[in-house]
């Protein structure tokens, strides 16, 4: 059985970037799918640019919006698909990725998120770092997610349960969804699915509004004052870590 697929991507004047996105989809031999795009009402080409690829099950909303949490909202609504997965514009997919998430859906008839790995690649250097999805215990989220959110497909029944995202919420709109979904016992499984991300994005740029949103998160989850203690030390021990590893670098 071949599950409907939405992939969802949300985008702003996104024409230096999207191509790859879309073409990534557009390679997929996995047909039962649909592309739903939210753009903000880019000036650039970023819209003709998308049309261009011609691909055959596409739905194209342009209009101003109150930020990611809010495209997302309005994207979700208009998934078909039983199963979801959310593209930012730089980011693009490995080849064949829907027939390994299809299988990894198929038997699953419970809320289920399925998170993969990243490569994650420098904007200025085209290095590139493999990040290993895992998942984390509840005082492993102190320090993070183990997985980053454009590897994250979920079913119709997770969205249900969990909700939509917060729309007031800025930066840390993923990570929030993610900690209610643990806190509501959501199912998380390792899936193979491999995406490419572009480093220095809105979360890397706004870095330290992100980390206020996720500590808010904690504690809309029931996380105490003990758990941000915690929390704060293992950010020092980070920030002692770059700059023991700097001076190296020098020696």
């Amino acid at each position: 059985m071949l599950k409907k697929i939405s992939i969802l991507i949300a985008c702003y004047n996104s024409s230096k970037t999207i191509k790859k996105t879309i073409l990534s989809l557009k390679k997929q031999k996995y047909k039962n799918f649909e592309v739903i795009v939210i753009d903000g009402g880019s000036s650039d080409n970023t819209i003709s640019l998308i049309k261009s690829f011609k691909l055959k099950n596409i739905k194209i909303i342009s209009e101003q919006d109150n930020g990611i949490g809010d495209a997302w909202n309005k994207g979700l609504k208009l998934c078909r698909g039983d199963i979801i997965g959310i593209l930012n514009s730089d980011d693009y997919y490995e080849a064949n990725i829907f027939n390994d998430i299809n299988r990894s859906f198929l038997k699953n008839n419970k809320p289920l998120i399925g998170y993969g790995d990243v490569v994650l690649i420098d904007k200025k250097t085209k290095s590139k770092k493999f990040l290993k999805g895992k998942i984390k215990s509840r005082l492993g989220l102190l320090n993070g997610f183990g997985f980053l959110h454009p590897s994250v497909f979920f079913n119709k029944k997770a969205l249900k349960k969990i909700g939509f995202f917060n729309s007031e919420i800025r930066i840390a709109v993923d990570t929030d969804w993610l900690i209610r979904a643990k806190s509501l016992n959501v199912g998380f499984k390792k899936i193979p699915s491999v995406t490419y991300m572009l480093s220095g994005g809105a979360s890397f740029k706004n870095r330290y509004t992100g980390m206020g949103e996720y500590m808010d998160a904690l504690a809309r989850n029931g996380y105490s004052d003990f758990d941000f203690l915690i929390f704060y030390g293992l950010r020092f021990l980070g920030k002692i870590k770059k700059i023991f590893f700097s001076w190296k670098l020098f020696d």
